[in-house]
Order: C-alpha cells, then structure tokens, then sequence
C-alpha cells in the first residue's frame, strides 16, 4: 500500500505544478553577478565597481551591490497605466437627463486626480504615486437615442519609490471617442476607443558598497497607450430614488519603448520594451436621489463595484548591462496580478439652468492586494 504521505506529496506538486513563482530581481543579479563582471570591458566603471565587490571580505558583498540596484523598482514602473481608465468622467453618467433629451451638440471639461501607492514590496518596490487627467471634448446627437463624443485627454503620471529616490514620470496625451444608444429611457449601451502617446522619465539611484557617492540613472523612453471599452447600464426609478446597474469591460496595452541609462556607475542598464495588457470586467450597483432647490436639480449618490482582472499577467523582465561585453541576460519577475478588487464612490450630480450641470465624486478602491487607490472627479457639462 502506498504511504499515504507520498500520495499527498504528488497531488501537492502535481497541483502546483503550473504556479507561478515571483523571481526576485536581487536574487537574480546576485545569481549572475560573477558571469556580469567576467564579461565587464577592461577598464570600464563596471569592471572597477566589480573589483570593489569581488574583492570585499564581507560575505555580502554582492547580495549587498545587487540590492542598491534597486532593479525591483523596473517592474513597477508605469504601474499607474494599468488603473481603470474608463472614459464615464464627463459626467454622461452622472446627470438625471437621458441622451434624448440632450440638445445636438454639448462641451464638457473635467479633472480627475488620484493618489495611489503600493504599500508592501516582494517582487515589485513600494512606492506613492499621484496622478491626473484633464478632458476637454465634444458630445453630438445626430438623432433621439443616439450620441457620439470626442475628447482630447492629457494624462501626468508621477511616481516616488519608497526606498530610494528613484522615480518614474509619464505624459501621455491622446483622443477618446465615445458612443451610446439608449435603447429606452432605463438601459442604454455605451462603448469607448482611444489612443495615447507621450513619453517618460525614469531614475533610478545606484548605491555602492564602499560608499560611493550615489549615481543617479536616466533615460526618457517614449510610451503609448491604447483603451477600448463597452457597456450596458441601466436605472430603475422609485419616486425620487433611482437604482443603477452597470456591467462593462475595459481593456488596456500601455506600452514603454526599450531604453538605455544614461549615469555612469557602471551599472547602467538596457531595458527592453515593456507592455502591459489589462483586460477587466466591472459590475456596478448605485443608487441616486432627485432633489429639486430654487437653483435647480441635484443628486447626491452613491455606488459599489467589483473589477475582474482577465489579463496582466506576471511578466518576465530581462536587463543586461551597457559595459558587459558578453551580454549576460539578468531575468526577473513583476508581481503575480489581482484578480479581483472593489470600488466604493460617493457623489453628486447637479443640473442647473442654461443647460449647465456638473458633477463631483470621490472613488477609493479597497481589497486590492497591497495597492491603495483614491480619486477624485470634478466635471462640467454645457449644452449648446
């Protein structure tokens, strides 16, 4: 009879046999550490900075040198393109009038601003983040129940690592359109595309074992993005009360192009190109009240929803450094996804005369792993 503990044993590895392990970025320039400085150019920054690090008498001279790399930090590097981008932030989903009613043509302007941070390390660096986005576009109603939009969207991305002063900066700007059809005055369909270019800024701060000045790395890659979405929302009134539905999906590619750093220390980097893809589900529920003031219509409102991540996967990430002749191929891993996380929002949404309205809504996710993410929307809509 089979020993019941062996059995166990080749259910467990037979189970986890496709899981996917995070390989630390440390822990693979420490494991190619001797072959990196066996192909250092003689007389380069790198071959003087390995002579400091093979010859030291401290055991932990090169887990030391590999750790002020800080090639943790290039996994999460642009983290913020794979936040939710679903263009609802000119205030089409937040107003009490339907598509019908809208007159042919409306402007609308709005900012959304958001902090963000990653509050526990592992495979990818800790690290605050702030961002913001400015729309300016156009709605037109060719006929009852139809619209279609263009904005033009400028997106400024800005990151801090925890740990060390290395940063990492996007400016993105690009063009939404937007259509939707409301098929009655409580479900309508929406659907989205867009594409942005820019360009980043990365820094990355080298240390060094024998105390050193530290030496700062950079390099300015540019960077697109694509977004394309859809969705059906629906809306049940009971007198002034007013339940929401929603279902969509969003998708996401942001893309850095590969880059070489600019320092001196030695340890300057090849970064190949990079590319995120998102691709996410979202279920809302929310609930609204009409109140009606001298000046004109508000509803304060709130929601709850649920993001289901299909793609973003771990991805593996190779360097090699600019004065190893022989190449060597340093390979480690970004962070294993969240599949799944929630959304709370709270709101208002204000109609006034002239055909002026407005909306206002702060949005904090919670139950997403280490990452925070909090924001704010402020929006204004006219009627022409």
């Amino acid at each position: 009879m089979r020993n019941p503990v062996s059995v166990l044993s080749i259910l467990t590895a037979a189970l986890f046999a496709n899981a996917a392990y995070a390989v630390d970025a440390s822990d693979a320039l420490v494991a190619k550490f001797n072959t990196v400085c066996a192909g250092a150019a003689p007389g380069s920054a790198l071959a003087a900075r390995c002579a400091v690090v093979l010859g030291s008498a401290d055991p932990n001279a090169r887990t030391n040198a590999a750790d002020f790399n800080t090639l943790e930090e290039l996994p999460g590097q642009g983290r913020l393109a794979a936040r939710d981008l679903a263009p609802d932030s000119d205030g089409s989903k937040r107003t009490t009038q339907h598509v019908d009613l809208t007159p042919k043509l409306a402007l609308f302007a709005s900012v959304d601003a958001a902090w963000l941070a990653r509050v526990s390390g592992g495979a990818e660096a800790p690290f605050d983040a702030d961002t913001y986005a400015l729309t300016l576009g156009l709605d037109w109603r060719p006929a009852d129940r139809w619209q279609f939009g263009i904005a033009l969207q400028h997106q400024n991305e800005h990151q801090d690592f925890r740990d060390s002063a290395g940063r990492f900066d996007q400016h993105t700007t690009g063009a939404i359109a937007t259509a939707s059809w409301q098929a009655s005055d409580n479900i309508g369909l929406s659907a989205y595309s867009g594409w942005l270019r820019g360009s980043a800024d990365t820094l990355r701060v080298v240390r060094f074992i024998d105390g050193a000045t530290p030496v700062a790395e950079r390099a300015h890659p540019d960077t697109r993005r694509a977004v394309a979405g859809f969705a059906l929302d629906a809306t049940v009134a009971r007198g002034a009360w007013e339940w929401r539905y929603g279902v969509g999906y969003d998708w996401t590619r942001s893309t850095t192009n590969g880059y070489v750093e600019q320092g001196g220390s030695g340890f300057d980097l090849i970064v190949p190109q990079r590319q995120v893809k998102t691709s996410r589900a979202r279920f809302d529920l929310g609930i609204a009240r009409i109140l009606s003031e001298s000046w004109g219509v508000w509803q304060p409102q709130a929601r709850i929803s649920w993001r289901h991540e299909f793609q973003n996967p771990q991805r593996t990430i190779g360097v090699r450094f600019v004065e190893d002749t022989g190449g060597t191929l340093v390979a480690f891993d970004s962070a294993a996804p969240d599949r799944g996380w929630a959304e709370a929002a709270l709101g208002a949404a204000f109609t006034f005369a002239h055909g002026n309205s407005a909306f206002v809504e702060w949005r904090h996710e919670f139950a997403h792993g280490p990452l925070r993410d909090d924001t704010l929307a402020l929006g204004w809509r006219i009627e022409l």
